[in-house]
């Protein structure tokens, strides 16, 4: 599928290198269903270190954020918010190897034909030199980046705001804003 999706095998061959067997992945697919109270999540989610961080966060890239804010239509407290809920603020953005995550899950087949899709679109994005097969890490699910995007949303949303010409959700804050603010 990847070939005829236009992958070369140099991409396929660097990426699955890193492709193996990761019962975590699959144990965390099955469990990720589990209903939480509105009060858990809460308390899970927002608490006041967090609220410290952002204000300090705030204080720190208010310029671009406002800037980015104004062009997009979405106030800078929530890009913020969404930044720190992601990726606690780009310090959190996962360990696993994406490619490995996504075709776990492909292969582990509950959600087959999503997971597949991603994974083709995470080989795409490794192709078009967005990324690094070996620095191609996210969530056990194949979220990554500051924004935690799936490769789909990638695709679909992430912006070049720095115009460096990368789209660089892992390390450009200024991408990661403007991709969450077109998200």
């Amino acid at each position: 599928k990847a070939i005829k999706e236009g992958i070369s095998e140099k991409t396929i061959d660097d990426s699955f290198q890193y492709v193996k067997l990761n019962r975590k992945v699959v144990k965390a697919d099955k469990k990720q269903f589990k209903k939480l109270l509105f009060a858990d999540y809460y308390q899970n989610a927002i608490n006041a270190l967090r609220i410290r961080k952002a204000k300090r966060l705030y204080q720190q890239h208010q310029a671009i954020l406002e800037q980015i804010s104004q062009q997009y239509g979405v106030q800078s407290k929530y890009i913020l918010a969404l930044w720190g809920k992601e990726s606690d603020f780009g310090n959190n953005t996962g360990s696993f190897n994406v490619i490995n995550s996504l075709a776990n899950l492909a292969f582990e087949g509950r959600r087959r034909e999503f997971f597949s899709k991603e994974l083709l679109l995470a080989l795409k994005m490794v192709e078009n030199n967005y990324i690094e097969a070996s620095q191609f890490k996210g969530s056990w699910a194949g979220a990554t980046g500051q924004s935690q995007f799936m490769p789909s949303s990638y695709h679909a949303y992430a912006i070049d705001y720095d115009q460096d010409g990368k789209k660089d959700i892992w390390h450009s804050r200024s991408d990661v804003f403007a991709s969450i603010a077109n998200y």
